[in-house]
């Protein structure tokens, strides 16, 4: 550290750091309109100059390009300095609606007054939606803009008699206001820099320059992928949510954690005391406490609180009276709950009930349910991924000695070499697919892909392996085994690559090797050979025994919380295939189901629903009227989750904390309290707090306050083993097409277990990936409609001629229609190899 002095203070600061950003710690306001922290300069408003003694050829100079030196003294405050940024600033506003930026007057006129200072205004400040949240607003405030004197008086304006280009409001998520811009490139280079996607760049050139998305069209035509970091850069009303664009100011913020999958970006909620506005989110930010996600989300977690609009939220508890569902107060409904629970206890043992628990719930949720089934006397709990991801760890144990790996996700971009195993990482984990990016943008690693369609990972990997799917196990354990001959269905070109990266040990023997896998939720033997394949390679490559750089990403949000907090099947217990066995059978009689539906999660649809149709009784917990509202006999209506507070246990084990906006709605209507109610219902004492701190390895309360996004439920002391295990997943290859599946980016799990039109927003979603080569010889073109025909089960969507998939196989979201895809799937899992479909023109 060296001494510099900063107004004629004395601060302590890093040589070579950026003056800017050691100006901002000391709490010294500053205009930096161009600048990202974190990145390096751009210089182009050039708004943050200072004064330093003895810069040449000035003493004012820019403290974004300035560096930390010792002895330095720097002012921010002198009059030249002032009267310098003022001067900037006005050539900024030449082409910019500033007169009420320009302004003098304090107290401001009202949106429907008419500006005294200009005849010719159309656009201030007053109309504009980001007033009082413009960071140009306040860099102006800052300097005393309206003191100035304008340089333009007497002179052409540019701005108001020039016809502004017109915005695009065409997509769900994000307007682009070029009218607002002030070029500073922030965006462009947040896109790039921090998003490695490219969506954004300067077109044209001098005072035509603007920004433009992909090659100048509208924002849905482009790459972008909506995930905001334009937004949180923007200082003007450039680029808006579209989402409660008008009422977007929040007066309180809240941390939080997205449950979207299991990366759990950290977020903050901010809400507005505006009427209307109370006791729901108008705007969501990332938050830094997870250092994996940092200051960056994707498009669920920043507008997966719009998801879906008030008339599919379980906003009354209902009950079921003959056909008809009925509304009541949560009150009578929970007392109709536990009698009819009750009845079925009486008649037929606590043996015949079973619950369905959820990783989208908090790890306390998932402990009050867990409590529950123990005072009611049944083994039978699971949830719909359960199976998946017990064979997971099973396989973990088995090559490891242990299923709670040290793997820590902050290490994917520091690593020199990468082996990735998944579908597609940038629609079902983007916060780790964008690390992953990092990796090989800022540490130039080699990533070698094992995947069975096309993603955004391909342009940053040294060799794609795309596979048929349902063989990477054994992709991966051929490529760790170092085979010479490439699997079938795999390029020469891309499997040498793939073996040099490989097997190159010694010259990675000083880098960090991380393998990546993200299991499918279709099959549990897939999963588990998955898994060891993974293990396998871990082991080949780095040679070790505490598998620190295996990364184990499990489908859903909280898997490894609520897995902690004891949903699983106990002794004798029924997991979930057997659940559903049991309902159709007759040995399970009541179901009480918490924030899961099997109908959109599990293979089989037609089995699933036979089974909740054979149901005596069958409660349903959800913030949501899911699809399982046509079997429920009571729905409880619980607080969205954003109204909840706990704990959430990441991919690599980490323990955040999860807000509440509205500890009011929450007390109400919680998941816990609804549990809790049910539990003393039935005659059980539930008068008892559920804390993540009483689970073994997890941290205590007091702890993880003073440390959030630190702290990982992991063995202090594990003991490790280093096992290769035989692949046994067998080649099961169809006739006609195969039909594979995965986690979508765009469809809401809110919107697709309550089927809403507004599921998939953008419609990105709603096509079938098929090979051209396949297409043409079923005599179908791109965007027709086809019907994917299987026996007695048929889907008819659009198709996408893409060469992302390989030849022999269709892709469809798992989550298109409400998962119709899925009615494709036997329940018992794969053993007859993936579905097999004909491919046949709709009209045909």
């Amino acid at each position: 550290m060296v001494e510099i002095s900063i107004n004629g203070k004395t601060v302590d600061a890093e040589p070579g750091r950026r003056l800017v950003e050691v100006i901002k710690e000391q709490g010294i306001t500053i205009t930096n309109l161009c600048y990202i922290d974190g990145l390096e300069p751009y210089a182009g408003c050039r708004t943050c100059i200072v004064d330093i003694e003895g810069g040449r050829p000035s003493s004012l100079q820019l403290s974004c390009t300035a560096q930390i030196t010792e002895g330095q003294v720097v002012r921010t405050d002198t009059t030249e300095v002032k009267q310098a940024r003022q001067s900037v600033m006005s050539v900024i506003l030449a082409n910019h609606p500033d007169r009420c930026l320009t302004c003098h007057r304090r107290v401001h006129c009202m949106p429907g007054d008419i500006c005294l200072r200009d005849d010719v205004v159309t656009h201030r400040c007053l109309t504009c939606s980001k007033n009082y949240r413009c960071e140009l607003q306040t860099s102006c405030e800052n300097v005393d803009q309206g003191d100035f004197s304008e340089p333009w008086v007497g002179e052409k304006r540019s701005y108001y008699e020039t016809p502004p280009p017109e915005p695009d409001r065409a997509n769900p998520f994000l307007e682009f206001d070029p009218q607002m811009c002030i070029i500073c490139a922030r965006c462009v280079r947040a896109c790039d820099e921090l998003r490695h996607t490219g969506a954004l760049s300067l077109a044209g050139k001098g005072h035509t320059t603007m920004i433009a998305f992909g090659a100048g069209g509208q924002i849905h035509e482009s790459d972008c992928d909506f995930c905001g970091a334009c937004i949180d850069v923007c200082p003007t009303a450039t680029l808006m949510e579209k989402p409660n664009k008008w009422n977007g100011r929040a007066d309180d913020w809240t941390s939080a954690v997205c449950n979207s999958c299991s990366v759990g970006c950290t977020i903050t909620y901010g809400t507005s005391d505006q009427v209307g506005s109370e006791n729901i989110p108008v705007i969501v930010r990332p938050e830094r406490i997870n250092p994996v996600s940092q200051d960056q989300i994707c498009v669920r977690g920043r507008f997966g609180y719009d998801a879906i609009g008030p008339e599919d939220r379980l906003t009354t508890s209902l009950e079921r009276q003959n056909d008809r569902l009925v509304p009541r107060s949560l009150f009578d409904a929970t007392n109709l709950a536990v009698e009819q629970l009750r009845t079925v206890i009486d008649s037929h043992g606590a043996q015949t009930i079973g619950l369905l628990g959820s990783p989208l719930a908090t790890t306390e949720e998932a402990m009050a349910l867990s409590a529950l089934a123990d005072s009611i006397g049944t083994p039978n709990i699971d949830f719909s991924h359960g199976v998946i991801h017990r064979s997971v760890l099973s396989s973990l144990d088995q090559a490891l000695g242990t299923n709670k790996l040290s793997a820590d996700l902050t290490d994917i971009e520091k690593s020199a070499r990468l082996v990735v195993i998944a579908t597609d990482l940038e629609e079902s984990h983007p916060g780790v697919s964008l690390r992953i990016k990092g990796a090989a943008r800022k540490n130039q690693a080699k990533v070698v892909l094992i995947s069975p369609r096309w993603s955004e990972l391909d342009r940053f990997a040294c060799s794609v392996l795309r596979c048929y799917p349902g063989t990477e196990a054994n992709v991966a354990d051929s490529l760790g085994k170092l085979e010479t001959n490439p699997p079938l269905g795999i390029s020469t070109e891309q499997w040498n690559a793939a073996l040099t990266i490989v097997g190159s040990n010694e010259e990675f023997s000083d880098e960090i090797t991380s393998v990546v896998f993200a299991p499918n939720a279709i099959d549990a033997e897939m999963a588990s050979g998955l898994a060891s394949a993974a293990c396998n390679l871990a082991i080949g490559m780095v040679g070790n025994t505490t598998a620190e750089h295996l990364f184990y990403l499990p489908v859903d949000g909280n898997t490894h919380g609520v897995h902690d907090a004891g949903i699983f099947p106990k002794t004798d217990g029924k997991a979930f295939r057997e659940i559903i066995l049991g309902a159709i059978s007759g040995s399970i009689k009541g179901l009480i189901i918490h924030d899961d539906n099997p109908i959109l999660n599990s293979p089989d649809t037609d089995m699933i629903i036979s089974a909740l149709s054979n149901l005596e009784s069958l409660v349903v917990i959800d913030s949501v009227k899911s699809t399982l509202s046509d079997y429920a006999t009571v729905m409880l209506s619980e607080a969205a989750f954003y109204h909840r507070s706990g704990s959430i246990t990441t991919a690599d084990r980490r323990v955040l904390l999860h807000n509440s906006i509205d500890s009011g709605v929450e007390k109400e209507k919680s998941g816990i309290e609804i549990i809790k109610r049910i539990g003393a219902g039935l005659g059980f004492d539930f008068d008892r707090v559920f804390s993540y701190s009483a689970l073994a390895e997890y941290p205590s309360e007091e702890a993880l306050v003073q440390q959030q996004g630190r702290l990982r439920a992991i063995p202090d002391q594990a003991v490790f083993k280093a096992e290769v295990q035989e692949i046994d997943v067998p080649m099961r290859r169809v006739d006609d097409l195969a039909v594979f599946t995965s986690r979508s980016l765009y469809t809401s799990w809110d919107g697709a277990s309550s089927a809403s039109e507004e599921a998939d927003k953008l419609d990105r979603e709603g096509t079938a990936w098929v090979n051209p080569g396949d297409a043409q010889e079923a005599g179908v073109t791109q965007g027709v409609a086809v019907t994917l025909q299987n026996g007695s089960h048929s889907i008819t969507m659009k198709i996408k001629l893409d060469d992302g998939v390989a030849a022999g196989t269709v892709y469809v979201p798992s989550y298109y229609r409400g998962g119709a895809i899925m009615s494709l799937f036997a329940l018992e899992g794969l053993t007859g190899g993936l579905p097999s479909v004909k491919l046949v023109a709709a009209d045909a």
